[in-house]
Formats: structure tokens, C-alpha cells, sequence
């Protein structure tokens, strides 16, 4: 393994060590509830550029934890109504990590198992999620099939008349993705 790989699995591993006082969902107000906008990419190596319709949920769930959804329609030319364009969700539960400033992502129920266990190296990413004074950042870690791995970060924010979205993708250690984008609240 290679010392950037190294370093950069040191420093996920360092974040989930750090212990800040937990803040409680209660901070991100703001974020709670349903929004619709679009995001477009900043940088993006080696492809198109692409854009992006999306609609983001954000509910508190249980006593303390989050649950975040969101839906991605990836646009052709602009457009959400011609071939080729694809569409993606995605869902995450958090909860308080015991005894730690930052949340994890629950793993999905499984009525055929007592309890699954992650396998970063079989593939399972490893989520968790840091809420702020009125932000929301989710993060996502994988060890890829050569190794390498692969970060991905979301930071949500309140912004003027909704939310601001911010997703990098790093893939060992070099930035290959940054999108940005802007949600309203859903009525």
C-alpha cells in the first residue's frame, strides 16, 4: 500500500477518533425536511460534465439519530425526459457513535441474519455522519478491488432560501469529482 493510501486511511481513521462534544440533531433544523433543486459538476476528470435534478430528506429519527434520503437524476443535455438518463438514490440512518462527537450509519435490516458485521474488505463502505452547528456532513470510505481507496464527502448547509450541497469524490488521494449545488424547501 502505498504512503498516500496509508496517510489517507490514517486521517479517516483519526476523524473517527476525535472526540468534540456531541451535537444533537436538534442543530440542524434547518436541514430537516424535504428539498428540490439541482447540482452541477465543478470538476470532473476525464468525462462530460454532468447535471444533476435532486431532491434531499432529512428527518430526525428516534430519539437522537437522522435519517437522510436523497434522489439523483443525472440530466442528457439539460434535459430529464431523453435516453440515457439515469436515476440513483441512496438512504443512510445515523446514530450517535458511543462515546464519540460524530454519528454512524446503521446497517440495513436483514431478517436472515442475527447480525451482519461490516467487511471493508469485501466491499462494504464504511459511513458516518458529523453534524455541526447548523451543517451536515456525511462521509463515505471504501477500499476499492486494487487497493486504492476511495472517499466520498457531502456537506449540506443552510444557504440563503434552502440548502447548499457540496459532494467530492477523491479516489486515492486525488480529487476526481466536485459537484455543487442548491435545494429549496419542498412545500
Amino acid at each position: 500500500m502505498s504512503t498516500a493510501r496509508h496517510r489517507a486511511l490514517f486521517a479517516a481513521m483519526a476523524i473517527l477518533g476525535s472526540p468534540p462534544a456531541l451535537a444533537e440533531p436538534a442543530g440542524t433544523q434547518q436541514l430537516i425536511g424535504t428539498f428540490v433543486g439541482s447540482a452541477a459538476d465543478e470538476l470532473r476528470l476525464g468525462d462530460q460534465p454532468e447535471q444533476r435534478d435532486i431532491v434531499m430528506e432529512i428527518a430526525a429519527y428516534r430519539e437522537r439519530g437522522l435519517q437522510v434520503q436523497w434522489h439523483n437524476v443525472t440530466l442528457v443535455d439539460g434535459r430529464r425526459d431523453l435516453p440515457g438518463v439515469k436515476f440513483r438514490r441512496d438512504a443512510v440512518t445515523l446514530m450517535p457513535a458511543p462515546d464519540r462527537s460524530f454519528y454512524l450509519a446503521q446497517l440495513g435490516y436483514d431478517p436472515f441474519s442475527e447480525r451482519k458485521t461490516l467487511d471493508p474488505v469485501g466491499g462494504d463502505p464504511m459511513r458516518w455522519g458529523v453534524v455541526g452547528k447548523d451543517s451536515l456532513d456525511l462521509y463515505t470510505i471504501a477500499i476499492r478491488d486494487d487497493g486504492s481507496y476511495e472517499l466520498q464527502t457531502t456537506h449540506r448547509h443552510p444557504e440563503g432560501d434552502g440548502v447548499a450541497l457540496v459532494f467530492e469524490r477523491v479516489v486515492d488521494g486525488e480529487l476526481v469529482r466536485r459537484m455543487t449545488g442548491h435545494a429549496v424547501r419542498a412545500e
